[in-house]
């Protein structure tokens, strides 16, 4: 079996996300115009803007799926944490 196969949904969901997050602003073309425009701001301006909120819940959604999926990974090979606690007694 390849490592490519081995790679758990998650982490291509994340990598998508994470993508998009980062492709999209740098395609010029589609912002670079005047129209609509909100409360008076020109396209290109809000639109940047929705893309910064756009990114901060791309990169939580992957961050969540990534740690979660770690937390399974660790779990299934017994290294759940709990040697750090016993060390503090």
């Amino acid at each position: 079996m390849s490592k490519l196969a081995a790679v758990r949904p998650a982490y291509w969901i994340a990598g998508v996300l994470l993508a998009v997050s980062v492709v999209v602003p740098l395609l010029v073309s589609t912002y670079a115009k005047d129209e609509p425009r909100l409360w008076g701001f020109p396209f290109f301006y809000w639109y940047q803007l929705l893309w910064v909120f756009i990114s901060a819940t791309t990169v939580s959604i992957s961050y969540q799926l990534v740690m979660r999926e770690e937390r399974k990974r660790r779990a299934a090979r017994g290294l759940d944490g709990g040697a750090g606690k016993e060390a503090d007694k």
